[in-house]
């Protein structure tokens, strides 16, 4: 089948929950009472399959702007079909967000998204509830509050600027703010807040000597605690002595006592980098673990006898798919655990290949102990590979309820130091962490993200507050599955709206006449001008008296925002108007494009821009996206909410009125500008996305 093009909708149907029984009594939701923000789509045929992604990595966001969870597959029958070149799957995603109403998804004549014998169809929404729910939930209510008034919002939307007198064409919450649930930044919330905070982060280096070590003696003693070290005394030097390094050290005798050290002075004295190295983790489930290193490693693991119990490596829950160690009264074998995407939490997962040896395995008192000797490095990618530079480790532990491994009766995280013996060991600071939590400071997490440095890329540049969990202050990682994003002491109203995301397909069937195809197959390429952070937040112009921008915390007054550039008499000015870019660069090889469609969200959304930049062809425009926004006029137009955008995709080919395409050559410089409205208002988790389609000849 060559798929030509296709439509989107979001309706209400009736009957109720029958759609497609009577298509055209459905009735339209607005954009603004559900915010598709976009979403991922696939049609699978006889020859090929959607599994799920065994353990999506959080910062891979080089699909479509959030970790992938799903990808096709071809079934073993694929190789035996008729049309080898015609793909078993396709993927839809095209002006994926709210814009997809109204963008035009179609293709030139000869061109199209082949698939061999289609069957199934599967979707990954993201929607946001943004409804007003005093506008009503029926097909009856559709001209209610026909001029948009927002619902109620989290302090934290708008930047907490509030929702504007005139003129709020939107819910602040399509922007996927951080709240008083999760995130929330203390500029918003106050310094006592407990959703959002920077810590130091300390760490067991194997190096001579910190490049920046704790700055105080508690410090000191409560970071080496913290990293599962119980120390057999802490000593703080009163006097200069080259016997002990500067800053913080652990000194580790063979007889196991370990004492921590603070010198504030200045010291001769170096660190251990020996790659000789022990650690020991106890965990509050009767588990403990012994860690030796040097040519090989040796592991002692000790439990409960009367059931299994197991360790992994490099981990603090099961969704991250951690080299586990499981021991029962059988020995010890190797498995990756959590290895079922989203049930990674009860899933037993995967048997891998046999990598230790087996030394002892005996029980006294009740307590098992079994010992096993492995090469310090991995026998593959799945197996855990020990060094002296990770000389700390995160682990996780559960025992079960009998030998065989099976659901675990309880379960633990710790971590572990590889301390070198008779020689200090270094604690240095490494950094700064944001961590940002549920209400009461549970449930955290920090992350940084892959922000390409200039000068591909402009994002880190600018500091944007996406890259790292320090600053960020809305977008994806604020808008999980179920999250609300209201504040804790704001209600939630529990009137549901009911409706179906609606597709229609145009196509036409595929022949090949004498070895001549009646259509060519379209490549999917995809490049984020945000330069794969998948999103990126775009500040207000200014700052304002009294209201720090979260993110940007502490930016002067009167000096435009990192990426700003305005005209007028700002920022108070009538005439103040000012305009916030980014820009990224990358390389196209012996590609024709034919489709190219940007994804941007309502309501800052101002142009993106798509350039060739290579030796006679500097900075030629290729294509020039401005978003046609809706006026209001929704009694005559559906899709004619304010504010809210199409975007018309730039094509080419030979149809009439299209220009002719052109084959851009190997490793053609390609530079994508994005170009957003802040003059008053930012707008968190904004994309840049370029989906587009074409051919290698």
């Amino acid at each position: 089948m060559a798929i030509t093009g296709y439509e989107q909708d979001q309706v209400m149907v009736n009957p109720v929950s029958k759609p497609g029984l009577d298509p055209q009594n459905d009735v339209s939701v607005p954009i603004n009472w559900a915010y598709n923000h976009h979403y991922v789509a696939w049609m699978t045929g006889k020859y090929s399959k959607l599994i799920k992604i065994p353990n999506p990595d959080p910062n891979d966001v080089s699909a479509h702007g959030s970790p992938m969870k799903w990808e096709p597959v071809d079934l073993p029958s694929a190789k035996d079909r008729a049309y080898k070149n015609v793909p078993t799957s396709q993927t839809f995603s095209a002006g994926n967000g709210g814009e997809s109403r109204k963008s035009f998804h179609g293709y030139p004549n000869g061109f199209a998204q082949l698939i061999d014998s289609p069957d199934t169809w599967h979707i990954t929404p993201m929607q946001i509830d943004t409804r007003n729910r005093d506008c009503g939930a029926t097909p009856q209510d559709i001209h209610n509050c026909t001029v948009f008034t927002p619902g109620v919002e989290p302090r934290q939307a708008r930047f907490g600027r509030g929702i504007p007198k005139e003129g709020a064409v939107y819910s602040g919450i399509l922007e996927c703010p951080c709240t008083s649930r999760y995130g929330g930044d203390p500029a918003i919330y106050g310094s006592n807040v407990k959703t959002k905070y920077i810590q130091h982060h300390y760490s067991l280096v194997a190096e001579q000597s910190c490049k920046t070590s704790p700055q105080s003696a508690i410090v000191c003693f409560d970071a080496v605690a913290m990293l599962g070290v119980k120390s057999t005394k802490n000593v703080t030097l009163t006097i200069s002595s080259n016997a002990i390094p500067s800053g913080c050290s652990v000194d580790s005798e063979s007889d196991g006592t370990l004492t921590v050290y603070y010198n504030e002075f200045k010291s001769t004295k170096q660190c251990s980098t020996s790659s000789k190295r022990t650690g020991r983790a106890n965990f509050n489930i009767g588990v403990s673990i012994k860690v030796e290193i040097s040519d090989t490693s040796t592991i002692s693991l000790t439990g409960p006898a009367d059931a299994w119990f197991g360790v992994g490596f490099n981990a603090t829950n099961m969704a991250n798919s951690p080299y586990t160690l499981i021991v029962n009264s059988t020995g010890v074998f190797e498995q990756q655990i959590g290895t079922c995407g989203t049930g990674a939490e009860h899933c037993p997962g995967n048997p891998l290949d046999k990598s230790i040896s087996l030394l002892s395995n005996s029980v006294s008192d009740g307590v098992r102990t079994a010992v096993v000797t492995r090469p310090l490095k991995g026998l593959t990618k799945k197996h855990y590979s020990f060094d002296a530079i990770n000389a700390q480790i995160n682990l996780i532990s559960a025992v079960g309820s009998s030998q065989v491994f099976a659901y675990h009766k309880a379960h633990s995280v710790g971590i572990i130091a590889l301390l070198a013996e008779k020689e200090p060991n270094c604690i240095c600071d490494v950094g700064q962490t944001g961590m940002i939590c549920e209400t009461n400071g549970t449930n955290c997490n920090h992350f940084v993200k892959n922000c390409v440095p200039p000068p591909a890329g402009e994002v880190l540049s600018q500091n944007n507050p996406s890259c790292s969990s320090i600053g960020y202050a809305g977008g994806l990682r604020c808008c999980s599955h179920k999250r609300i994003l209201l504040d804790a002491d704001q209600s939630v109203r529990p009137e549901l709206l009911r409706y179906h995301m609606k597709f229609r397909f145009w196509f036409q069937e595929y022949k090949v006449d004498n070895s001549k195809v009646s259509h060519h197959d379209l490549t999917r390429i995809y490049f984020q001008t945000e330069a794969w952070s998948g999103e990126y937040d775009i500040p207000p112009a200014f700052a304002m008296p009294g209201k720090p921008i979260p993110g940007y915390a502490n930016w002067p007054l009167n000096t435009p925002t990192p990426g700003t550039k305005c005209t007028g008499n700002c920022p108070s000015g009538d005439d103040c108007e000012c305009i916030h870019t980014i820009e990224f660069k990358w390389t196209i090889s012996n590609f024709r494009l034919i489709y190219a469609g940007g994804h941007c969200h309502a309501p800052s959304c101002l142009a993106m821009e798509l350039y060739r930049n290579d030796t006679g062809h500097e900075m030629e425009l290729l294509c020039r996206q401005v978003p046609v926004s809706g006026k209001g006029n929704v009694k005559e137009n559906k899709y004619d909410e304010a504010g809210y955008i199409a975007l018309p995709p730039c094509l080419w080919g030979d149809d009439t009125g299209l220009e002719p395409s052109v084959l851009l050559p190997s490793n053609t410089p390609i530079v994508a500008i994005k170009h957003n409205i802040n003059t008053k208002m930012g707008h968190y988790g904004e994309m840049a996305y370029w989906q587009m389609r074409g051919v290698n000849f």
